[in-house]
């Protein structure tokens, strides 16, 4: 395989630092429309959709590329995380499975920021375990109707359209699970944001709840009782790509630290005291580790490998490695941390967050293991 950065990524790479040290690097007002309108004006909400439905047509590894740009060039954790929730999570998954009517009418929004997507998936009782999941789907004639709730879902306040994990009660699994598309105006949906949230503040997050919701059964993604294949396909995206921003900004802040620590120690990269010069060094080596794990996971989806192990080993380690590594610098860095100075306070509630976003880290090893016997 070849991770050579292409033609097409380096142009997005340039763009995005340029973009990042402009209006990229403002804090936005997370419920604000005019914010994801300059996003999707500027092209980053449709990287990979494709370019029929109004998108760029990037594939998931340079648009991994691209997101990790935007993160090194300073763009706030949380935005990158609502991004890469709504184009990883809902748009790549109508722009996999949905129908034509389907694709016209919510990518071309979703790309330009005219909607806003989010993935609900999670539930109150464990998110993780979806064969747990008590959202109810039935059948009412040509409608289907769907009661539940939906909990810490990134970009729920916010949203225009929710792509809904539901369940046919007394089918057995894996046949009893649907994808549903729920757009905001449906009756009996409603939303209660999450209040102060620790880390990710920047995602418009929210609890959903599904009080008899009536949509037509068109609204299906795929087909019905297809759900958990389906499911496995949106997680490869997301779990493979939307950590990308996150440790593009990792990078920074390793780099911060550095010149922090050179400044107040006066000395040179080359001179720093051995306990912290490993240290930094160290932190460095277990990055570009799990950036290269990361890279791969993308180069599976785009050549359309493995749905399972790639990605939950690039969202197992990656996250791990991101809560690992801002802990180490917050102590390297020490009174710094508290005063705010180096940003890395927020970036370890952040990283701490991103330990249990798009599945847990037990979560991720349960699908290695899973896929272990299998392994050639």
């Amino acid at each position: 395989m070849d991770f050579t950065v292409s033609e097409r990524a380096g142009v997005l790479i340039h763009a995005a630092h340029e973009f990042a040290r402009g209006a990229g690097s403002d804090e936005p007002d997370p419920a604000s429309r005019s914010c994801w309108n300059v996003w999707g004006e500027a092209g980053w909400l449709g990287l990979c959709i494709p370019e029929e439905h109004g998108g760029g047509g990037s594939g998931a590894l340079d648009s991994a590329l691209a997101f990790e740009a935007l993160g090194r060039g300073g763009v706030d954790r949380g935005w990158l995380f609502a991004m890469g929730a709504h184009l990883f999570g809902c748009a790549m998954a109508i722009a996999n499975h949905g129908s034509e009517e389907q694709r016209g009418e919510w990518l071309a929004r979703l790309a330009n920021g005219r909607a806003t997507g989010a993935l609900a998936f999670t539930e109150p009782s464990g998110g993780s375990d979806f064969a747990g999941c008590q959202t109810t789907l039935r059948m009412d004639g040509d409608e289907l109707v769907l009661n539940g709730r939906k909990a810490l879902v990134t970009n729920a306040a916010v949203a225009d359209i929710f792509v809904v994990l539901a369940a046919t009660p007394d089918t057995p699994s894996p046949f009893g699970f649907s994808i549903v598309l729920v757009p905001k105006d449906t009756a009996g949906l409603s939303t209660r944001p999450l209040d102060n949230p620790r880390g990710l503040a920047n995602t418009a997050p929210a609890e959903i709840v599904l009080e008899n919701c009536r949509v037509p059964s068109a609204n299906i993604l795929g087909r019905q009782g297809a759900g958990m294949g389906l499911l496995l396909d949106v997680m490869r995206w997301e779990r493979s790509c939307i950590l990308a921003g996150a440790l593009g900004a990792m990078d920074r802040d390793l780099r911060n630290a550095t010149a922090f620590l050179e400044r107040r120690l006066g000395a040179s990269a080359s001179t720093q005291p051995q306990a912290v010069s490993h240290a930094l060094a160290e932190i460095r080596a277990r990055m570009e580790a799990a950036r290269w794990l990361m890279l791969r996971s993308a180069w599976e989806v785009d050549n359309g490998n493995d749905a399972l192990m790639f990605p939950a080993m690039s969202k197992f380690i990656v996250s791990e490695t991101l809560a690992a590594c801002t802990m180490q610098l917050r102590q390297l860095v020490a009174g710094a941390a508290w005063t705010g100075e180096l940003d890395l306070a927020d970036a370890l509630d952040d990283a701490c967050a991103l330990l249990s976003a798009s599945g847990t880290s037990h979560v991720q090893l349960n699908a290695i293991y899973s896929q272990m016997s299998r392994d050639g």
